[in-house]
């Protein structure tokens, strides 16, 4: 799409970009995953974590639960209206074994609700169990999730602000494996200021939760970004400049900002961080053969494309710093990749059309020559 004399924005990546974000995150749901399988396994070797020494004469038994075993387990919980912390780790393995499990449970009426019960009642370790088993019944399909969300949404949010560190982390992760699965859950999830939050946690001075809470925001920006609320679009505008990249989860920083249309949408807001943007891009890891060092450059350049392209010379003056901007794009130029030589060049067109700086010196100044162009 083109604009007037401002140049052209880019609507999307180049095709070798396209497939960045689902390889990335497809990857780290698996990795959830597997972190829950290490987890339990650890624990039930332990059994300390849950005082129940006969676990350890039990493993066996828990690596091959069936639909009829979570069947059994679904109506025992039903009937007595609570799930011990036995029945909660023994359903957490069963849903890691098949889907066929998380359906035979979610299936069985009233007995999510019961788990729910222990996640917000007053026992902190059975809140964390509930918590736990409900993140890998999230390993489900979209109906599982939707159910998941319609029961405990509000709480998973609300949990985000809890001091207890795997209460939140379990939440966390549950809301990922939520978000990555269903439209529906996560236009839900989003009413309830879910983005703000997560921004918060993912730009706060304690970085233990900043890795997953970026997860959550890639999945949200990826897959819900058209619905997420004025007020949390406009919050996260306003705190850009928060996030470093050497930080935790700072590779999907710059694909958030373009995969929330901040640029089109905030755009007074994003032209004052424009200075944050070129050094974030700077400071990044440039290795361009390096799958997650991929992000934060193509979604980088993207980004700073569209402002040259969609703001006027007058907004853009006052926070141009240019020699900042040359060492970055110079930087860029030497990885001599092609595709991304190319976007490298409409961004160089963008911001000369805005007619800012004198185009010989300019010229002189960047590493162009001798970089390849993809045909």
């Amino acid at each position: 799409m083109e604009l007037e004399a401002s140049g052209e924005v880019e609507t999307a990546p180049q095709a070798a970009s396209l497939r960045l974000e689902d390889t990335a995150l497809r990857h780290k749901i698996r990795e959830y995953a597997k972190h829950q399988r290490k987890d339990l396994r650890t624990n039930a070797t332990d059994a300390l974590r849950f005082g129940l020494g006969q676990i350890r004469d039990e493993i066996r038994e828990l690596e091959n639960l069936s639909v009829k075993d979570v069947h059994g387990l679904a109506g025992r919980i039903k009937r007595r209206k609570h799930a011990t912390t036995e029945d909660m780790y023994r359903l957490s393995h069963a849903f890691l074994q098949s889907n066929d499990n998380i359906n035979a449970f979610a299936a069985t009426q009233g007995a999510v609700q019961v788990i729910v019960k222990e996640l917000t009642g007053t026992n902190v370790q059975r809140q964390i169990d509930a918590a736990e088993c409900l993140c890998n019944l999230s390993l489900g399909e979209a109906h599982v999730c939707e159910k998941i969300t319609t029961l405990a949404g509000s709480y998973l949010v609300t949990y985000l602000n809890s001091q207890e560190s795997r209460l939140k982390r379990s939440c966390l992760w549950t809301l990922a494996n939520i978000l990555a699965s269903c439209q529906k859950s996560a236009k839900t999830l989003l009413q309830m200021q879910l983005a703000t939050k997560l921004w918060k946690l993912y730009t706060s001075d304690v970085q233990d939760y900043a890795e997953d809470a970026g997860i959550c925001l890639h999945l949200i920006a990826t897959h819900a970004g058209s619905l997420l609320p004025a007020e949390d679009r406009r919050y996260i505008a306003e705190h850009l400049h928060e996030k470093q990249p050497t930080q935790p989860g700072g590779e999907y920083y710059m694909y958030i900002v373009f995969q929330l249309n901040l640029v089109a949408l905030e755009s007074k807001l994003c032209v004052s961080k424009l200075q944050h943007f070129i050094e974030f891009l700077s400071s990044s890891e440039l290795d361009y053969n390096n799958l997650k060092q991929q992000l934060p450059i193509v979604y980088g350049v993207q980004v700073l494309s569209n402002i040259f392209a969609t703001l006027s010379s007058s907004e853009l003056n006052q926070q141009m710093d240019i020699e900042n901007l040359i060492n970055a794009l110079n930087k860029l130029f030497l990885l001599g990749n092609a595709n991304l030589t190319k976007d490298l060049l409409q961004l160089l067109r963008n911001l000369m059309d805005l007619n800012l700086f004198n185009k010989e010196q300019l010229l002189g100044k960047l590493r162009v020559y001798d970089c390849p162009i993809s045909v």
